[in-house]
């Protein structure tokens, strides 16, 4: 196991990984830090977004109506989403997705890369690589992501989840 430093406090760990591919591990890996973060800032932004909507709704924050603009909001998320993670996902992954952007959540999905954070970077192959995002906040779940070179770059083939660490990994469909 090697330890490195990314920029901020991400410790990424090279585990399992022979010499000739260690060099891939900074190839592959902050561009996809840097996708789930812009991925981090949208959900953020929309989150506020939907905070301000519920509170402008017809009887208030705690009103059981919906705000008139809130499907439109979803939609507009949901595009911005979309055009921002697609283009790094394989087709594979796209034919199997059910939907993106179930939620907004306060801290959004990927919020750990912004404080302390290790990923942890696997490849036995050339036709494959492995990044978990462990989070040490103790909120939300560890993310495995398997990245597959497709049309002369890194992108995701499946993405699992691992609440904090426990229990089997789940095939998110939701990415």
């Amino acid at each position: 196991m090697i330890t490195l430093k990314l920029p901020g406090t991400i410790t990424l760990v090279l585990e399992d990984t022979p010499e000739k591919f260690r060099p891939l591990a900074e190839e592959i890996v902050p561009p996809l830090i840097e996708l789930l973060r812009g991925l981090c800032a949208l959900e953020e932004k929309f989150c506020a977004r939907g905070q301000k909507q519920r509170a402008e709704r017809p009887g208030g924050i705690y009103s059981t109506q919906a705000h008139p603009n809130s499907k439109a909001l979803w939609d507009y998320y949901r595009d911005a989403y979309r055009a921002l993670l697609d283009p790094r996902c394989t087709e594979k992954l796209l034919a199997r997705r059910r939907d993106c952007c179930q939620s907004m959540g306060d801290p959004a999905d990927f919020a750990c890369l912004k404080g302390a954070a290790e990923v942890v970077f696997t490849m036995k192959s050339k036709s494959k690589a492995v990044v978990i995002v462990r989070a040490f906040d103790g909120f939300g779940s560890d993310c495995r992501f398997e990245l597959k070179p497709e049309a002369g770059e890194w992108k995701i083939d499946q993405v699992s989840q691992n609440t904090c660490g426990s229990g089997p990994w789940r095939t998110n469909f939701y990415f």
